[in-house]
């Protein structure tokens, strides 16, 4: 029977928690009962694992192995995702009832399709026939001790779980304290236990019965998994009792032993729970991974490979489809963009798939140079955010970036620890940052206003100075009635422009607001169904009124209408009397003529008329506008003074974030200074102000008083006074740049401090171990995504820091890391391993959790430099343990 034959089911997703039962009795034993038709006796044995949920079990009948029984349920289990391991309750002659031993063996045990597990139980029950020990109660010849080094004279894999221990035939029942804590000193018994079947008592108090605590006592450092099965004497009782759940990535031998080894990880008495949001599976369409679907486990996955091997072209796919930005400070910018532009090729998509916090499946998907696309259910999801809604708060960091601490790295890694959560607040920003321009447009305008009064002023008194002449003439009582109808005329026109403005204004309220109105309520009150519906009675009311408003828009309209026919009529009148205007104008010309007056036009009358009138309106509308400019100054601070509260409400809210996380960490503090970044004010100035001839110095001396440009515009007249000899250049450059200096942003400052000294003065290796460190225990972030967290980090760290806490952190945060470095996928334990390589300008995948045969072959070749190099290591390092004990 070959090992294949014990590995029915796939895991995609990597190691996942599976239900194990490791006592189970069929047919073949005496105390099982089974009545009824033998031809459905294997089907009904597993349809009952099936419907208790066991995916594997060990067949342990009582002192008897029956291989061809055993042959034929494991056939009819392995179509139905169920494994099955041979295995026997052996009870050794130890103790008063003799102890029950659940042996569990592997299958070279039955290599070839021959039984090496009965030879063992005729040496076993030497001098006895089969009738007298394939019973509850037969005994072995075999002490506990001998049994186990018979076993291994077969040179065959196998392990013991000693049966229901507190129970008569248990181990713990049947032996002594003494006898149990000479047994945890034999480096044999505890390298073959792997575990104890049925604990119950865990405090036994008072009691002479011995308990969880007690045996833990009696065996000090060492203690095996606690593990559980239904022992049962019929099928229906299969599954019954308590249930034990092993972390799997294979359903075979080895993966149990593996399981086992490390019971406080993969054994548990009930499946844990996962609420966080996690990414299920990549798949790329055209590219170096065409047609490649990689799935990946809610806790750690590790892709590993060769320098150019693919891994980091999957981290950036992810980052790319997830849109998560790199960071201003990120390191090989343009070689990245290179490898996403190499890894999907032009017209290549990414599709992602990613379970919320709810459980609901969203897929994700965007095609190279164009935006991402979100689905639930097959239907498209607009604007639906991917880092929030989705997962919550990816945090991706690129090769380098945490161990680079150049300048604004601090705000950069601030930024990608709590950047997503304030998203809201800052569209209202951006909101407010428009509402500034707006206000600072409104102020510009008005700031000609003076200019252009000044310049209409000059007009009048040009107008009337070139009037006089015609006085001196007599010539405006001449041409009187013409100048009254031009100014009726233009009196007319600046009525029509003004109810066309009120119409125009009236029909866009009522289209920005209407159907808003109407439609607002929609709200359908279970609980206050009343109260609402006489609030909406209410709210009617207000609906009347933009039916009022709508008959208003239309009376008016008419009555727009009736005007345009009554100035048309005026306009009528005046085109009937042109023959008499230009007759009175050809008698003026020629009484002029005759006096003498050639060189004076009624023409330029009328237009030195027009002049005036024109200058006296411009001229009144610009007073106005001059008396309205406090009013719109103000209004701009008041903009001014929105926008700088939501800053602060930023900034309070980021220190509120940096606060909570300071409070977990001692060694690694975030200090934060409002607005504390002046030289980044300074630079900014520059950039305005190239071209102007102002020195930086005079720039930082105007500065030097003012947080910020908002601060510095309230206080301008005093502040260009700082401006040296060139204080007209300095207000000319600022308010023509006024917008852009007002909605600028000073930055906040953040210092990194480890150890109570700034990080930028700790060597490369101190700050990459302190960052790490600081963002995987942030517990804020779902997804962490890093390329090669080992760069600059020695063995030493990764194991007693960072993969300590990513075994601590990993039931609740996944990790997907790309490394070289052989501790993440095995000390780590990693439930999924991607052993990339590239080939044929293709990456390959190999998949499989860390407890999968394939996958640490993958891992010795790839990180440990082959086989030939691991072992002889392991040689190395077993020479040097006596020289490291005797120290």
């Amino acid at each position: 029977m070959s090992q294949a034959a014990s590995k029915p089911a796939s895991f995609p997703n990597g190691a996942e928690w599976v239900r194990a039962d490791f006592h189970l009795h069929t047919n073949a034993d005496r105390e099982f009962q089974y009545g009824d038709d033998p031809n459905l006796y294997d089907s009904a044995y597993v349809d009952a694992l099936d419907k208790a949920g066991i995916r594997l079990g060990v067949i342990t009948n009582h002192n008897k192995f029956d291989f061809d029984e055993f042959r034929t349920l494991r056939s009819t289990a392995h179509k139905q995702g169920i494994a099955l391991l041979p295995g026997v309750e052996l009870s050794v002659g130890d103790g008063t009832n003799g102890i029950h031993t659940l042996v569990v063996f592997s299958d070279a045990w039955l290599d070839g399709g021959q039984d090496h597990i009965n030879p063992f139980l005729t040496v076993a029950f030497e001098g006895k026939i089969p009738a007298q020990y394939e019973q509850e109660n037969g005994r072995s010849s075999l002490s506990l001790l001998e049994t186990i080094k018979r076993l291994e004279g077969y040179h065959r894999d196998f392990f013991l779980v000693f049966a229901h221990v507190e129970q008569n035939s248990g181990l713990w029942a049947e032996l002594a304290g003494g006898r149990i804590e000479e047994l945890g000193r034999n480096e044999l018994f505890r390298r073959r236990t792997l575990g104890f079947q049925k604990v119950r008592t865990h405090d036994g108090a008072g009691r002479d019965k011995p308990c969880r605590t007690k045996v833990q006592a009696w065996l000090k450092d060492w203690y095996p998994a606690e593990l559980e099965g239904s022992d049962p004497k019929a099928i229906d009782q299969i599954g019954k009792g308590d249930p034990c759940f092993l972390k799997l990535g294979e359903l075979s031998f080895e993966a149990v032993k593996f399981a086992l080894a490390d019971p406080a990880s993969r054994v548990a008495t009930d499946v844990p729970k996962r609420t966080a949001s996690h990414i299920r599976s990549l798949h790329f369409d055209g590219g170096i991974l065409n047609g490649q679907t990689l799935h990946f486990s809610p806790e750690l996955n590790t892709l590993i490979g060769i320098r150019g091997s693919g891994k980091s072209s999957i981290l950036e796919a992810i980052r790319y489809v997830l849109d998560i930005p790199r960071g201003d400070k990120a390191t090989d910018i343009k070689y990245k963009d290179e490898l996403i532009r190499h890894t999907l090729g032009s017209g290549g998509k990414i599709t992602l798939v990613a379970r919320d916090t709810y459980g609901q499946d969203f897929t994700l998907s965007r095609i190279f140079r164009e935006s991402p696309n979100v689905y639930l259910g097959g239907k498209l999801q607009p604007g639906v955010s991917i880092r929030e809604t989705v997962l919550r708060r990816p945090i991706y960091f690129g090769q380098k970036d945490l161990s680079s601490t150049g300048d604004g790295f601090e705000s950069d890694l601030v930024e990608k620890l709590v950047g997503e959560k304030l998203r809201p607040l800052r569209g209202e920003i951006e909101t407010q940052r428009q509402r500034v321009r707006d206000a600072v447009a409104r102020l510009l305008k008005l700031s000609t206003t003076a200019e252009q009064k000044r310049e209409y002023e000059t007009q009048l008194a040009d107008a009337k100075f070139r009037l006089k002449k015609f006085e001196e003439y007599g010539i405006a009582p001449k041409l009187q009635k013409r100048v009254g109808f031009q100014q009726d005329s233009a009196a007319l026109k600046r009525i029509r422009e003004r109810v066309a403005n009120f119409l125009s204004g009236l029909s866009a309220f009522l289209a920005e607001n209407e159907d808003e109105l109407r439609n607002a309520p929609t709200h359908a009150s279970t609980q206050n169904a009343a109260f609402f519906a006489a609030y909406y009675a209410e709210y009617a009311q207000i609906i009347a009124q933009i039916d009022r408003l709508k008959q208003v828009e239309k009376d008016a309209t008419a009555a727009a209408g009736r005007l345009d026919a009554k100035q048309a009529e005026f306009e009528a009148m005046r085109q009937g009397l042109q023959e008499e205007f230009a007759q009175i104008e050809r008698q003026l010309a020629a009484d002029l003529k005759q006096a003498g007056g050639t060189a004076i036009q009624p023409d330029d009358f009328l237009q030195q008329q027009q002049r005036k009138t024109k200058a006296e309106q411009m001229i009144e509308a610009l007073t106005k506008q001059e008396s309205q400019k406090a009013t719109i100054r103000n209004s701009l601070l008041e903009e001014l003074d929105k926008l700088n509260e939501l800053w602060l409400r930023e900034f309070n809210a980021i220190k509120e974030e940096l606060d909570r996380v300071n409070a977990n960490h001692t060694a690694l503090q975030i200090g934060a200074e409002f607005k504390g970044d002046k030289e980044a004010a300074i630079d900014f100035m520059q950039q305005l102000f190239r071209g102007s001839n102002i020195r930086e110095a005079t720039l930082r001396a105007v500065m030097t008083d003012y947080a910020d440009f908002g601060g510095l515009f309230k206080d301008f007249d005093q502040a260009k006074t700082k401006a040296g000899s060139t204080p007209d250049v300095f207000a000319e450059v600022f308010h023509r740049n006024l917008a852009d200096f007002l909605i600028w942003q000073v930055p906040s400052r953040f210092v990194i401090r480890y150890r109570s000294k700034e990080l930028k003065h700790h060597s490369l290796g101190q700050r990459a171990s302190a960052l790490i460190l600081y963002v995987l225990s942030q517990r804020q972030n779902d997804v962490i995504i890093i390329d090669q967290p080992e760069d600059d980090l020695d063995n030493q760290t990764i194991y007693d820091d960072v993969i300590k806490l990513i075994r601590k952190m990993k039931p609740f945060t996944q990790f997907i890391f790309a490394t070289h470095n052989a501790n993440f996928p095995v000390l780590g334990d990693a439930e999924q391993v991607h052993a990339c390589r590239y080939q044929d300008e293709l990456v390959h995948v190999q998949s499989g959790s860390i407890d999968a045969r394939p996958v640490q072959d993958a891992i010795i070749n790839i990180m440990e430099g082959g086989e030939e190099a691991f072992n002889r290591r392991k040689e190395v390092y077993n020479l040097w343990k006596p020289q490291t004990s005797s120290k």
